[in-house]
């Protein structure tokens, strides 16, 4: 039985590290994007995904989600919403970065900065964001299994 009460917090401590590492991605790639919206708007149309007139808007929506999906997770509330959200703009930032890959598009993912880098690596981006699809996956899988929708007490 000891066996299990240490499984059991050692899941728990896996979980509560995944969704403090997955909030604070959230929160410092919001943050990154949030001042420059202008910048941010000008690598979102470098992805050539979205219709010139969504451009603007996601520039100015996406980050404050970001920020706020962040916030809730490390916070731990309304849990359930919150890591789909996560795991669903996770998907789609990573379906954009594939898409642009595939059609040979060289761009920098303007994932956590506004500012160029020299060289994209669209393999490291790739690797990077299906990590942060595996923290979703932990903290999808142990919110449904516990049913958390509030702030989870144990830690």
């Amino acid at each position: 039985m000891n066996g299990n009460r240490a499984e059991s917090g050692a899941l728990k401590y896996l979980f509560f590290v995944s969704r403090l590492l997955l909030g604070a991605v959230f929160i410092a790639a919001g943050a990154g994007k949030i001042l420059h919206p202008g910048e941010f708007a000008g690598i979102i149309s470098n992805y050539q995904i979205l219709p010139e007139q969504l451009v603007n808007s996601a520039a100015v929506v996406l980050p404050g989600l970001e920020m706020i999906i962040g916030v809730l997770l490390v916070c731990g509330f309304w849990l359930p919403g919150a890591v789909a959200l996560a795991d669903l703009l996770l998907l789609v930032f990573l379906a954009a970065l594939a898409s642009a890959a595939a059609r040979g598009i060289d761009i920098d993912c303007g994932c956590f900065s506004v500012k160029p880098t020299a060289s994209p690596n669209f393999s490291w981006y790739l690797l990077r964001d299906m990590f942060f699809l595996l923290l979703g996956a932990v903290v999808t899988v142990h919110t449904q299994k516990t049913g958390s929708s509030r702030k989870d007490s144990s830690f």
